[in-house]
């Protein structure tokens, strides 16, 4: 309590009058004693007797005065004291009413809460500043290192140029900036903090984010294994291998990456990628799939070129949903079992592939690298047919997709001869009819 500390100037004071009168009733006895004393020669003078005989209330009265004083003093004093010892204790109940939980214990924050707190604090510096990282702090840099730095080129189009950028501290990056968005800065904030809380391997991470205005960066480390769809035209080329095993650690990677997108979305608001094609999946140094360009499609004009462009990717129905960012992936598995390219040549790949099943050429749709492994494809195939149904009901959702190459991948190792030959045909029905309804 703080009452003790308030009342010591207090009683300091209250002490100090009190030595105050008593040294003024001391001086008046003195006085009353000087005046009453005998002269030098012993005799007491007539006028001094008679004038303390005739003035017999005087020393009464003073005493009376200096009590009265004494006593107003001392009761304003006592108000005094208790007007601060009740705003005191005013003050210290509100203040440990305002510091318990329900009444009854301290509230303490959190380590999450303070963790939470100095995120917040930390991105709050990062927007004054130009910058919003995502990373350690050792790790970041100012925006004007950024723009001073060297950049080249790697690609443009109407809605958005891609850099490689090489900052002084050696490190690389990719520097995507984004044109003919139509959000307010609120929103792309907020969205652009969502996506770069997102942490998985499949899921290339977001470094930092720049929103000055019209000019938007999206900022990511720079991954010179290039993606699948340059991987995938070197295989063509014949400069390099693409092995089953390989595409299937695509296909597992990329979806994945996915569900872990629906699946932290659950229950707010989902952010759908839109965008799901072989040039939008990077590689890591282990050759692993990694989702690029994930965050931002929704900003875009849907009736602008940016969006939903006839790249061969993109579902009939042309909305951004889980369900035609399946159909996209649905794509990207016939290019890995087929070997053809889509995003280049506008092939309308589902299309052919179902021509192909339904005149039973099932065997003619694999690339050569496929066919070397028989039956195993054949039910990625099936899986790759329901993904790009045509009404976006008849397709299943990433988790359930997910489940069935998993499926794919475990069962590898169980095939046999007679088990392989057996489940062609039934594969094959199984692919036909899926042609068929869709």
């Amino acid at each position: 309590m703080n009452v003790r500390r308030d009342l010591h100037p207090i009683l300091l004071f209250c002490v100090a009058v009190l030595a105050l009168s008593l040294n003024v009733d001391a001086r008046t006895g003195l006085a009353r004693d000087a005046a009453a004393a005998p002269s030098p020669n012993g005799e007491v003078s007539p006028e001094d007797t008679d004038s303390h005989v005739n003035k017999p209330g005087t020393n009464h009265s003073v005493l009376w005065s200096e009590l009265g004083l004494f006593l107003a003093l001392l009761g304003m004093l006592a108000y005094v004291v208790n007007v601060r010892i009740t705003r005191s204790l005013k003050e210290e109940k509100k203040a440990v009413k305002t510091s318990t939980v329900g009444g009854s214990s301290p509230k303490i924050d959190s380590p999450v809460k303070e963790v939470k707190q100095q995120q917040e604090q930390e991105q709050e510096v990062g927007r004054q500043s130009g910058l919003v990282f995502f990373v350690r702090e050792e790790e970041q840099f100012k925006l004007e290192n950024l723009l001073d730095a060297g950049a080249d080129m790697q690609n443009q189009n109407y809605c958005s140029s891609l850099y490689k950028v090489q900052l002084n501290n050696n490190g690389v990056y990719a520097v995507k900036r984004l044109k003919k968005l139509q959000e307010s800065y609120d929103d792309f904030d907020r969205t652009m903090t969502m996506v770069g809380k997102l942490n998985h391997p499949n899921i290339i991470p977001l470094v930092a984010y720049s929103c000055q205005g019209d000019e938007k960066l999206l900022i990511y480390k720079y991954q010179k294994k290039g993606s699948l769809l340059s991987l995938m035209e070197r295989y063509i080329e014949g400069k390099r291998d693409f092995p089953w095993k390989l595409r299937l650690s695509m296909a597992v990677g990329i979806a994945r990456g996915l569900d872990h997108i629906y699946r932290s979305f659950e229950g707010s608001e989902t952010i759908p990628h839109g965008n799901i094609k072989l040039s939008n999946i990077l590689l890591d140094e282990n050759h692993e799939a990694l989702i690029s360009e994930y965050g931002y499609s929704n900003f875009l004009d849907p009736k602008s070129v940016c969006l939903f462009s006839n790249n061969g990717y993109t579902a009939p129905e042309r909305c951004l949903s889980e369900q035609g960012d399946v159909f996209s992936f649905g794509v990207i598995l016939l290019e890995l079992l087929t070997g053809k390219i889509v995003e280049k040549s506008g092939l309308d790949l589902p299309k052919w592939v179902k021509a192909m099943v339904r005149e039973e050429w099932t065997g003619e749709v694999f690339d050569k690298e496929i066919a070397k492994v028989g039956m195993y494809a054949f039910p990625l195939l099936n899986v790759s047919l329901k993904c790009v149904a045509h009404f976006p009901e008849n397709r299943p959702g990433i988790g359930e997709v997910l489940e069935k190459i998993m499926e794919v991948c475990n069962a590898q190792e169980d095939f046999s001869c007679s088990s392989s030959v057996e489940s062609s045909s039934q594969d094959g029905h199984a692919l036909y009819s899926v042609a068929e309804e869709n």
